[in-house]
C-alpha cells in the first residue's frame, strides 16, 4: 500500500492528523529530499527508524524501474514532496501510474496545495486551468504564455522569485489591462496578496515563491503588442527580435541586428 502524503507550504500546522498517522506507520518513504522529510518528521517526534528513498524530478524514472514491487504490495509505504501536494509541480504522478499498472493499492490524502489555496485568496470566480512553472525561456517559454494569456479560462501559474520580474514585465507589456493576482510565501509570516491590473504591479520585495493568477481575456482576442513598448522590455536583444518578428514584417535575424545598431 502506498499513500501519498501533502505536507505543509509553510505554517506547520496545516498537517492532517491523518498525514502524520500514515509518516508514523510507514515502513519506507520515498521523499522528494530526505533531509526535508526528516526535520518534518522530527518536528512531530516520529521515530526516523523507516527506509528512506529519495525520488525527485532527475532520478525518479530510475527509482521507479529498480522498485520492488512486493515491498509496495506488503509494506507500508509514503511518498512526500518537500511541500505541497504530490503531483501537483513536483514529483508523485509518475510512482501512482506505476501502482496503476501494476494493481498496487494506494491512497492520496487531501492537504495543502498553493494553486488552490492563492485562487481562493484572489477572490476570482469561474473555471481555471492550472499551468505550473512556464519553460524559463527561447521559443518553448514564448509559446507557453503566449498560450496562457490568450486562454479562455483564469490561469494559474508558479514562479520562483529568480524570474517573477521577467513575467511582471511580459504581462505589463501584453495584457496591461488584465487584472492579476499575486501571491507569495503562502501560509507564512510574510504572506503577501497583490491584486491589481497588470500595468500597476509593483513589486517592492520579490523573495518567496510565487503564485500568479490572470483573469481570463475576451475569447479569441489577439495580445495588443506595441512595437515600442517591447524594445523598452528590459530583455535580452535577442528575445526582443523574436517577439518583435512576430508582430512585423520583418525576421528576428534583421530586427537584432537593428536593435544592436
Amino acid at each position: 500500500m502506498v499513500v501519498f502524503v501533502p505536507t505543509p507550504i509553510g505554517n506547520l500546522e496545516d498537517i492532517s492528523k491523518r498525514a502524520l498517522k500514515s509518516l508514523l506507520e510507514a515502513e519506507i518513504i520515498f521523499c522528494e529530499d530526505t533531509r526535508v522529510t526528516k526535520k518534518l518528521l522530527n518536528l512531530y517526534d516520529i521515530p526516523l527508524n523507516k527506509q528512506f528513498v529519495s525520488m525527485h524530478s532527475h532520478n525518479e524514472d530510475k527509482v521507479i524501474a529498480n522498485i520492488d514491487k512486493n515491498e509496495l504490495l506488503n509494506k507500508s509505504c509514503v511518498y512526500v514532496s518537500d511541500a505541497g501536494m504530490p503531483g501537483i509541480s513536483d514529483p508523485g504522478s509518475k510512482l501512482i501510474k506505476f501502482c496503476q499498472e501494476n494493481q498496487i493499492p494506494y491512497s492520496v490524502i487531501p492537504g495543502a496545495n498553493a494553486a488552490l489555496t492563492a485562487f481562493v485568496a484572489s477572490g476570482f470566480e469561474g473555471n481555471f486551468t492550472f499551468f505550473g512553472f512556464l519553460p524559463h525561456k527561447g521559443k518553448e517559454r514564448q509559446k507557453v504564455l503566449e498560450e496562457v494569456l490568450n486562454h479562455d479560462k483564469i490561469a494559474i501559474l508558479y514562479e520562483s522569485p529568480h524570474r517573477i520580474e521577467k513575467l511582471i514585465t511580459e504581462l505589463k507589456t501584453l495584457i496591461p489591462k488584465r487584472t492579476v493576482f499575486l501571491a507569495k510565501e503562502l501560509t507564512k509570516l510574510h504572506e503577501t496578496f497583490i491584486k491589481t491590473k497588470a500595468k500597476d504591479i509593483d513589486l517592492k520585495n520579490t523573495k518567496g515563491e510565487w503564485v500568479v493568477i490572470i483573469d481570463k481575456g475576451e475569447k479569441n482576442k489577439k495580445l495588443e503588442l506595441s512595437y515600442d513598448d517591447i524594445l523598452a522590455l528590459p530583455l535580452p536583444a535577442k528575445e526582443k527580435a523574436k517577439l518583435l518578428a512576430k508582430i512585423s514584417n520583418k525576421n528576428a535575424k534583421e530586427i537584432y541586428k537593428e536593435i544592436l545598431n
